[in-house]
C-alpha cells in the first residue's frame, strides 16, 4: 500500500493547497483531494489521463470490421435486388462460393475471412462493376441511335422546325459514345 500513496504536493498547484486566501481562511475541506485508484503496483489518480492512442488490438478490431463491412456490403451488391436467399444465392455463384459461406459472411459471423474469400469476392465486384459499365455504355449507344433516327425523321416530317434548333448539327455531328 505504501506504492500507492502519492503527495499532494505534486498533484495540486500550491494556490490551491494554501489555507487563506485574500478573503480570509479556507477550511482544510474546501481545497480538492485527489482520489488514488490503486491496482496492483499501478496508481492512477482522476487527474491522470489515459493514453488516446489506439492499442493494437482496438487498430485489429476496427480492421476486422471494415473488412466484415466490406463483405457484407459486396454480397448485397453482387446479389441485386431481391430476398436475402435471393441475393446469397446470386453471390455465390457469381464469386464461386458456397452459399453457406456468403450467408456467413453476409451476417457478420466470420471475424477474419481468409485471403483467397476476400479475393473472390473482391474479384466478382470487379467483375460485377465491368459488366454493369458495359451494359450502361451499350444501353447509351442505343439511346444515341433512337435520337438519331427520330432527328432524321423529324428532318423528314418537317425540315423547317428541324433546323430552328441551334446547334442541332453539332449534336448530332458530336459523336458521343463512338
Amino acid at each position: 500500500m505504501a506504492a500507492c500513496r502519492l503527495s499532494h504536493r505534486f498533484l495540486w498547484p500550491s494556490f490551491l493547497l494554501s489555507t487563506s486566501t485574500r478573503f480570509g481562511p479556507v477550511r482544510a475541506t474546501t481545497a480538492p483531494t485527489p482520489i488514488n485508484l490503486c491496482v496492483g503496483h499501478f496508481s492512477m489518480t482522476e487527474i491522470q489521463r489515459r493514453e488516446t492512442e489506439i492499442s493494437r488490438r482496438e487498430a485489429e478490431m476496427y480492421r476486422v470490421e471494415a473488412i466484415q463491412d466490406e463483405m457484407a456490403s459486396a454480397i448485397r451488391v453482387l446479389g441485386g435486388d431481391g430476398s436475402a436467399k435471393e441475393q446469397n444465392r446470386r453471390a455465390a455463384r457469381a464469386s464461386g462460393l458456397s452459399i453457406t459461406t456468403i450467408e456467413r459472411l453476409r451476417w457478420k459471423k466470420i471475424k477474419r475471412p481468409f485471403t483467397d474469400i476476400t479475393d473472390a469476392i473482391r474479384e466478382a465486384v470487379a467483375q460485377h462493376n465491368e459488366e454493369t459499365l458495359n451494359r450502361a455504355k451499350h444501353e447509351l449507344f442505343i439511346e444515341q441511335q433512337r435520337t438519331a433516327a427520330l432527328r432524321a425523321r423529324l428532318a423528314e416530317v418537317d425540315p423547317a422546325f428541324a433546323r430552328s434548333f441551334p446547334g442541332l448539327d453539332r449534336r448530332q455531328d458530336a459523336g458521343l459514345g463512338s
